[in-house]
């Protein structure tokens, strides 16, 4: 704890030190992050080590503003008198820039709640030997299923801590680790394949199935086998757990007021309509427990919020940094990434009344998409996507994964054809994730 409070007490001296200069320089705003990560990363190919990294780095971040310019320098691996000049570069590129009238200013200090389950000690301490281990026995584990599955994926550790402080008085500390396991099998059958990819990622190593990605990659690989082609005409899609998150956090992305203010959203003029069926109720919220995306507060320091953005298919709210926010005189949602942005955190769906598997039983013909992202065109809306993860349903049953699909449609007809949520769902830390139907698609195959 002593070496943790010393480290604390380094970075945020270099931050005043350095918010100091900006300031005196003529920074009219102007925040400072600085902050050491350890990282473990291990690699996997084809069913060996391919690398071990560990990597512990010290970077900072000074962004300073001068009419509403806004001048950015980082670095990382710095020396103390860096920052400082850093600093001084910052507020030089700000008065080269073009003045912004729509800034209005940076984040004040505000109370924040606290998020419990961000820093594991555990997961801080881990070794790359750990992280080989756990890699290593995905791998076997695969091959108990698949004596000759091709297997390659990685395993990540992460524990950051930093500080941030602002010329509005806002003095931050952060501490946070992570987990990431992911794992992608092919299984062969002479000329045929079959592949999948899985995955499990936490905050707290409690939260983690370290040894599952790889036996989950490698028994849905073996289901791909045998793929047949589809007719080409209108049927249900329905989108399994990681498919339905994919394709749910492409809609909570397209909230982003930076984007809807610069009208390069397809959800301009939008809010306060019926954009989608009323089974769609979707809410960000980046204060939960352990979340993956939870935080005290995003990367311009202010702090995290619950946003209900989709009630009953109604859009109600953007996502909003302080540069938004303050451009269109609402109240920050404390989306901000530290150099700009603004980006989704947990999504929580309002689950529905029958299981995923009653919802198959109910399909008389559709595709079942298991993975993969359905990513409308982020302006006009516009939808196209191959289906590499599917299966054709057939009398309320998955008959055979399928080869050569195509979804295609609007984001609009997607949202309001939504006829189904589950009750049952699978769970990534903060966030679940059910299966969705959605009826009457355009769905193109080949005979």
């Amino acid at each position: 704890m002593d070496d943790f409070k010393s480290k604390t007490d380094e970075m945020m001296s270099l931050a005043e030190d350095a918010l100091k200069t900006a300031t005196r320089s003529g920074a009219e705003w102007c925040d400072v992050s600085v902050a050491r990560t350890q990282d473990v990363s291990v690699d996997v190919e084809n069913g060996s080590i391919k690398s071990v990294d560990a990597v512990s780095t010290c970077g900072f971040t000074v962004r300073a503003y001068v009419k509403g310019a806004q001048g950015v320098c980082s670095a990382t691996g710095f020396e103390k008198e860096d920052l400082p000049s850093a600093a001084l570069s910052a507020v030089a590129m700000a008065r080269a820039a073009q003045s912004d009238p729509d800034f209005r200013a940076l984040p004040e200090p505000s109370h924040r709640l606290d998020v419990e389950g961000l820093y594991d000690d555990r997961i801080a301490a881990m070794t790359p030997a750990e992280a080989v281990d756990i890699a290593v026995r995905n791998v076997a584990v695969a091959k108990t299923i698949e004596p000759k599955v091709i297997i390659s994926g990685d395993v990540g550790l992460d524990a950051a801590h930093g500080v941030l402080a602002s010329s509005t008085g806002i003095r931050l500390i952060k501490r946070s680790t992570s987990v990431h396991v992911g794992f992608f099998s092919i299984v062969k059958r002479g000329s045929d394949a079959g592949s999948f990819f899985d995955f499990d990622t936490a905050r707290m190593f409690d939260d983690l199935r370290p040894y599952e990605p790889g036996r989950a990659a490698t028994e849905q690989a073996v289901r791909f086998l045998g793929a047949q082609k589809v007719p080409t005409r209108r049927m249900a899609v329905v989108l399994g757990p990681l498919a339905s998150f994919a394709f749910l956090r492409e809609i909570v992305g397209s909230t982003n007021a930076e984007s809807i203010q610069r009208r390069r959203s397809f959800m301009v003029g939008r809010r306060g309509t019926q954009v989608a069926s009323p089974l769609l109720t979707i809410v960000d919220d980046g204060l939960i427990p352990r979340g993956i995306f939870s935080g005290h507060h995003d990367g311009e320091g202010a702090p995290r919020r619950r946003v209900p953005l989709f009630e009953d298919g109604v859009f109600r709210a953007y996502l909003h940094n302080s540069y938004t926010a303050g451009k269109a005189g609402e109240p920050n949602t404390g989306h901000g990434g530290r150099t700009g942005g603004i980006h989704p955190t947990n999504i929580v769906v309002k689950l529905g009344e029958r299981t995923a598997e009653e919802i198959i039983a109910d399909t008389d013909e559709g595709i079942y998409i298991n993975m993969g992202s359905m990513a409308p065109d982020p302006a006009s809306g516009d939808i196209s996507a191959s289906v590499d993860f599917g299966f054709k349903i057939e009398k309320g049953k998955l008959a055979y994964p399928v080869i050569n699909t195509m979804v295609s449609g609007h984001i609009f007809e997607f949202l309001k054809n939504i006829d189904a949520v589950s009750s049952d769902y699978r769970e990534e830390p903060g966030n679940k994730l059910p299966t969705t139907r959605i009826r009457d698609v355009q769905v193109s195959g080949s005979e």
